[in-house]
């Protein structure tokens, strides 16, 4: 029996396509890791001005068990409904304003507007250990208390009104 002339070249029969080089695994990593950056870069925007200056805390998602608020605190009637607390800088106004009024008490709960010339706006942000944005000025965000009086989510949110859909999610699970 005479040996073909591959069997000669390659002992072992057939070994196939060349193995993968070894800076093919390297610049794909590298490549990924590139665009990764790029990613966290481009879309992951720093604190603003009106944010909490601990990001991970801003809206953590935990619904609380807060403490217990007075019936009656400061002229803020609580119990018997879920209120929604919304701290503003100044009164909301505007259409798209309307609609996340209606959007957010569709289901029952009321909607109490708290900007700093309101007489329970102080004690209230102390009171919910509402956290202090960016810049040092007063909040701009959300508490939800329940029919109870018991404070279950407090949150900074200066987008609240692109956000209407979350105070729903969150008044649903305390009602």
């Amino acid at each position: 029996m005479t040996a073909s002339k591959r069997e000669l070249n390659h002992p072992a029969g057939d070994v196939g396509a060349p193995p993968v080089r070894w800076w093919v695994p390297a610049i794909a990593a590298t490549a990924l890791l590139a665009v990764l950056i790029a990613v966290v870069v481009l879309l992951v925007r720093p604190p603003g001005p009106l944010d909490d200056p601990r990001p991970a805390f801003q809206r953590d998602g935990l619904l609380r068990d807060g403490p217990v608020l007075d019936t009656d605190f400061e002229g803020v009637e609580l119990g018997d409904r879920t209120v929604i607390l919304l701290f503003e800088r100044s009164e909301p106004e505007g259409g798209e304003w309307e609609q996340w009024q209606a959007d957010v008490t569709d289901d029952g709960a009321d909607l109490v507007v708290l900007t700093p010339n309101d007489p329970a706006h102080d004690r209230l942000v102390s009171a919910l250990h509402m956290p202090v944005p960016v810049d040092g000025g007063p909040p701009v965000g959300y508490a939800v208390v329940d029919s109870e009086r018991q404070v279950r989510y407090v949150t900074l949110d200066p987008q609240y009104l692109v956000n209407a859909y979350e105070v729903d999610v969150i008044t649903g699970a305390v009602s």
